[in-house]
């Protein structure tokens, strides 16, 4: 276990939040001091130059030593940071490369995943939100190429390699989104979604890549904002017990359970603020993401 793992799960119950600008407000600062608070999670807005941004990293750990600092930085349309950055691909370029030279994609996955940890540690961020092991079925826009295969295999090999890569860097790696994104149309960002399928048919095609990373050693899962009917009708995979408890019963997962945004728009039908963060908190999600909207962090740490 290395140290992000270790205070990752020292976390369960605190919300990561967004921060507005390229340096910490005074408010921003006071609502890092608060205990509800275990870190912070940055945006492309919060990025101007490497510098910038490790004397932001740094102005944070100074108001609490013990806060993590994340990050979307997966590759492709979903890298926060770019410029000084290497440029990582969409994840969908090393299932291409699969295709054709299966140990050289592999390899190149592990570059990718050391690469990503490696250039986060040098300016304070401590791990990035990846890797995606949804599949690529071709129906989410939301997705999309950010999905390594549409084969489930190929993405747990890769995910796995990817993974591999994190860990020699000294981060951590986060699986999204439990149980699968890639399968329904709609983009939770915008508007609730719903997975009608069966229970085999997750367990023959989503489940496997997040079954085979699991068993790898990952240590955080993101569930989405979708509803699985197979598994429960009722609530969406971030706000649902019987699917946290699948997650921890079925596929033996014990390590540190993070939410997707609440700000998104699939989680308004849990009600405020305070509803959410209490929904995702009670289904069993260890640490809760609060993005973009700042009222709503604010009146969460009133």
């Amino acid at each position: 276990m290395n140290a992000i793992q270790s205070q990752l799960l020292s976390l369960t119950g605190k919300v990561f939040i967004g921060i507005s600008g390229l340096s910490l407000t005074e408010e921003e600062a006071n609502w890092l001091r608060s205990e509800k608070v275990g870190g912070v999670i940055l945006f492309a807005r919060n990025y101007e130059s490497k510098a910038q941004l490790k004397a932001l990293t740094d102005s944070i750990k100074a108001v609490r030593s013990e806060l993590l600092i994340s990050v979307d930085h997966e590759g492709g349309r979903v890298q926060r940071f770019r410029e000084g950055f290497t440029q990582i691909p969409p994840m969908r370029t090393l299932g291409d490369a699969y295709d054709f030279d299966p140990d050289n994609a592999l390899l190149e996955a592990t570059e990718y995943g050391e690469t990503i940890g490696r250039e986060l540690q040098d300016v304070g961020v401590d791990f990035s939100y990846t890797p995606v092991c949804d599949l690529d079925f071709g129906l989410n826009s939301a997705i999309g190429d950010r999905a390594f295969h549409y084969d489930p295999y190929v993405v747990a090999k890769l995910t796995i390699a990817l993974h591999k890569g994190l860990n020699r860097a000294g981060s951590v790696g986060i699986a999204k989104h439990f149980p699968g994104h890639g399968y329904v149309a709609a983009d939770t960002h915008l508007e609730t979604a719903r997975d009608t399928r069966t229970l085999d048919e997750l367990w023959q095609f989503d489940l496997i890549p997040f079954r085979e990373i699991i068993n790898a050693g990952i240590e955080g899962v993101m569930p989405s904002h979708i509803i699985y009917d197979a598994i429960d009708p009722d609530y969406s995979a971030v706000s649902s017990k019987k699917c946290m408890a699948f997650l921890r019963e079925e596929l033996d997962f014990q390590g540190v359970i993070i939410s997707d945004d609440l700000d998104m728009k699939a989680a308004d039908a849990l009600g405020d603020v305070h509803d959410k963060v209490a929904a995702c908190f009670n289904a069993g999600i260890d640490i809760v993401l609060l993005c973009n909207d700042f009222d709503a962090i604010r009146a969460y740490l009133a």
